[in-house]
């Protein structure tokens, strides 16, 4: 998929001048939007006004900020790169950075180890993830469009705040996507993972998972009074792997970004109980997940769509061995940690969950990038500014 030459421009100033921007489709659409906004007096980004404007918004897993970051719907392509041709824009660097080293078989193991035995003594379960760590060469722009040119299915987002720095994303999991005029909403439970080779019943395992997170969500819908419909699960399928998913339905008065706060994070990338999950997750996983887990979306003329931000990279631009540009990347993916769950399992399927977007990253035989032990904070330095080179797709 290759952007349009206003569009890649536009995207490009943005990047350069650290504006805060988006780039993204909802699911089924073939034609990509683009907006940017200015930061306020303060150097901050929020995505909601009390005028209701049109906006993107992204936040944290933790779902702890004071408000949340987003991109107002104030700047078209057109008209941002008309005025950064002609007086300037300027924006503010973030403050977080992508991790350097990435998660440790080794350290994998501890936290499995650790979190094994209360499931086993009391059950529910927790969500365990880790991140890969990837160099790439790949210009942002091609990889982006590489990678959003899987699957039109997804919610696909380009996208750089002060707060949050610079994400791209392709997430199958819906949140919540409301419908103003008649006072309904959508959402769903997806958990449970197998490839999509395999036939046949879902284990007990993935079907005890999955339930978790469909009785989480009703009952937090259910708790604002809301009419509440759950569906039949069935399989559906991101790429090489298929989930559980459970599509369920509410009615009534409610007030939809107080709902997305109540359900984020759900048991899908926390675990249940939500708070001792929550609680073992700080305790064992060895990074922080920043908007890994936590929902990004948009809302447009006063309805919400708003997603998991799953199959996503947190990214900057970086210098290898003192000469080589390009991308530092960081890869997330987690899994579902029960009683019955078996270490090699879980983290082969996260790195079944990573793997498409790693192949993009790397390219072919690895020739665009690399990863693994060589990446470390001696071989790799984040940049002030990437060139136009790094961001425009050739």
């Amino acid at each position: 998929m290759k952007f349009d030459t206003l569009i890649e421009k536009a995207v490009t100033y943005c990047v350069l001048d650290k504006v805060p921007f988006v780039l993204f489709a909802l699911p089924g659409e073939d034609k990509f939007r683009f907006y940017a906004s200015d930061t306020d007096d303060e150097g901050c980004s929020p995505a909601f006004s009390d005028d209701d404007e049109d906006c993107f918004y992204i936040n944290f897993f933790d779902n702890d900020e004071p408000y949340t970051a987003g991109v107002r719907f104030s700047m078209t392509a057109a008209q941002l790169v008309s005025r950064r041709e002609s007086e300037g824009v300027f924006g503010v660097d973030s403050q977080i950075r992508p991790h350097i080293p990435a998660t440790l078989r080794a350290s994998y193991h501890d936290a499995f180890s650790n979190i094994i035995p209360r499931l086993k003594a009391e059950g529910g379960k927790v969500v365990l993830s880790r991140h890969r760590t990837i160099f790439s060469e790949k210009p942002l722009l091609q990889s982006v469009g590489e990678y959003f040119s899987l699957t039109d299915s997804t919610f696909r987002y380009l996208a750089y705040t002060p707060e949050t720095g610079l994400w791209f994303g392709s997430t199958p999991e819906l949140l919540v996507e409301s419908d103003s005029r008649s006072n309904e909403l959508r959402t769903m439970a997806l958990a449970g993972t197998r490839p999509v080779t395999e036939d046949g019943a879902w284990d007990e395992k993935n079907s005890y998972e999955q339930s978790i997170v469909t009785d989480y969500i009703a009952e937090i819908l259910k708790g604002e009074g809301l009419d509440v419909t759950v569906e039949e699960p069935y399989s559906r399928r991101f790429l090489n792997i298929e989930h559980l998913c459970t599509e369920i339905t509410a009615k009534g008065v409610m007030d939809v970004p107080y709902i997305m706060s109540e359900l984020s994070p759900t048991p899908a990338v926390a675990g249940y109980p939500r708070e001792t999950a929550l609680e073992e997750i700080c305790r064992y996983e060895t990074h922080r997940r920043y908007c890994y887990g936590g929902y990004v979306g948009v809302r447009i003329g006063g309805d919400y769509h708003a997603y998991v931000n799953l199959r996503c990279c947190f990214l900057a631009a970086a210098c290898f061995c003192n000469d080589i540009s390009g991308w530092l990347c960081n890869l997330y993916a987690g899994g579902g940690i029960v009683a019955s769950s078996k270490e090699e399992s879980e983290w082969e399927e996260t790195a079944a969950k990573m793997s498409a977007l790693s192949g993009i990253l790397l390219g072919q035989q690895e020739r665009c990038g690399c990863e693994g032990h060589i990446i470390n904070v001696s071989s790799v330095s984040i940049t002030e500014t990437p060139t136009r080179e790094m961001i425009k797709a050739g």
